[in-house]
């Protein structure tokens, strides 16, 4: 094997885009692994943990092209395509526009965003100024510090403007999706807030699925409801909402208990529900109701606005015979929300699971979970090092779910698949050569208007033996149903 670096110095290409360029030169023939990356201090050792061994003195102003393969040939024609790429790229979205030139161009009614996809270290200068344009703020990028969201967001409330993020995955403005988000077609006007990205894709698809249309997604950030944060934008996106929405639905995972309770008399008489992920106790508060589990939460707007009209359940199929040696549960997630959202419901019913975004700390695991139920988010840091995230690529997911369902004591595999803008043209690649054995249980969160066709997507997972459901509640009710 031969390796091979080249470092493009002073020049900023999208982390997006530079992922997509690894996963098309790691295709190449004779190509073992490839990782095209800003040269920051995280991102290098992010290499080294993946097996190169990068040069040192590398600029995190740069970008580094690190290549194994069978040859030197090999590497220096995967290195010549990985910079034909970034050429390609950068001219596909070059503008002639800079922050600079923000105030000139947005026009009264607007609702400008700029969208901010930077390693962390990088995003304050970059959202502070945009601040001053005028523009709102869709922050993709994560590891932004803390002092410094909460900075940007107490300057955006100032101007009453928004500041999505960091971290934020999913945004829809007016109907049109930003970031990840699905092709939504029922007309209406709800509001969500939320601190998840695929916990804003899993509600709207849902409702819109029920014919209620979303006309807002505000993404606020994993922290937002932290009480570091104190919930600045979820505050202003409620005044936001409130004038323009019938019903808002929020969704976060476990919020301080001060700013939930602010949150909620703050929704004063509006239909909304409060859904905390992983929450056990669902209640009514004024006009809102809050629960732990997005379909309920989804069933009850229903009944408020739908009068008369409930929420389409699937029913589980007949339960086949399982061997008696198969005991263990595996779950494997691109979706850290609704990989957090199935925690809660196994530990409902009874079946601890271990996972590496645990919903109970004390069931925090590492990479060594082969003897025990676990639930796993494979897009967090430890799974993504030197590759894209599993929506954009689920390779390394779906090898995960293939690898145990060749095992004998493995009883139920758990997973998710989410179509949309941004993700995979096929999600579900590799999945075909799952074996039998284990019962597989996937959940769908998508359209028909999706480009990946949900019908097609279905069609395919259930020629393979999976049993297949519209919402990832629902699937992991089942898992649990299999487990008893």
């Amino acid at each position: 094997m031969e390796e091979k670096y080249h470092i493009i110095e002073g020049k900023y290409v999208d982390s997006v885009l530079l992922m997509q360029i690894s996963r098309e030169i790691e295709k190449m023939k004779g190509v073992s692994k490839a990782s095209c990356m800003v040269g920051t201090a995280e991102n290098i050792s992010f290499l080294e943990m993946a097996g190169f061994h990068p040069p040192s003195g590398v600029s995190s102003n740069s970008v580094i092209i690190a290549v194994e393969a069978d040859s030197s040939q090999m590497t220096e024609a995967a290195i010549e395509k990985a910079l034909e790429l970034i050429d390609t790229g950068m001219i596909q979205h070059k503008t002639s526009y800079t922050l600079n030139d923000l105030p000139d161009l947005i026009e009264e009614g607007d609702f400008p965003v700029v969208f901010v996809s930077t390693p962390g270290e990088y995003v304050f200068n970059i959202a502070d100024k945009a601040l001053d344009s005028g523009a709102n703020l869709h922050i993709f990028s994560s590891n932004v510090p803390l002092e410094q969201e909460l900075k940007l967001k107490r300057k955006g409330a100032e101007k009453g403007l928004f500041v999505m993020g960091p971290d934020c995955g999913t945004s829809i403005i007016n109907g049109k999706g930003i970031g990840f988000a699905n092709a939504l077609t029922s007309p209406g006007d709800i509001g969500i807030i939320g601190s998840s990205g695929t916990g804003i894709q899993e509600l709207s698809v849902l409702l819109d699925r029920n014919g209620l249309g979303v006309s807002y997604a505000i993404g606020v950030g994993s922290n937002d409801l932290k009480q570091y944060i104190g919930g600045i934008m979820t505050k202003q996106a409620l005044s936001f909402l409130k004038e323009r929405c019938s019903a808002i639905a929020l969704i976060c995972k476990t919020p301080d208990p001060s700013v939930e309770k602010e949150i909620l008399g703050n929704l004063g008489d509006i239909p909304s529900v409060f859904i905390s992920l992983g929450r056990d106790q669902k209640y009514s508060s004024g006009s809102t109701y809050v629960t732990g589990v997005i379909d309920d939460g989804v069933s009850h707007l229903i009944k408020q606005i739908k009068r008369g009209h409930t929420a389409e359940q699937e029913p589980f199929p007949s339960t086949r015979f399982i061997e008696q040696e198969r005991k263990l549960l595996r779950g494997f997630f691109v979706g850290g929300s609704l990989c957090y959202q199935a925690q809660a419901i196994l530990h409902g019913k009874g079946i601890h699971v271990y996972s590496n975004s645990p919903a109970d700390k004390k069931y925090l695991v590492g990479k060594d979970f082969e003897n025990v139920d676990v639930c796993i988010d494979t897009g967090s840091e430890e799974y993504v090092s030197g590759r894209p995230h599993p929506m954009i690529d689920p390779e390394a997911r779906n090898a995960l779910v293939v690898k145990d369902s060749r095992r004998s004591d493995v009883r139920v595999i758990l997973l998710d698949v989410i179509l949309g803008y941004g993700s995979a043209e096929d999600p579900i690649a590799g999945l075909e050569q799952i074996q039998e054995g284990p019962v597989v249980v996937a959940s769908i969160c998508g359209t028909e208007s999706d480009s990946q066709g949900y019908a097609s997507i279905r069609k395919r997972l259930e020629g393979t033996g999976i049993v297949v459901f519209r919402s990832a509640s629902r699937a992991a009710e089942y898992a649990a149903s299999l487990m008893g």
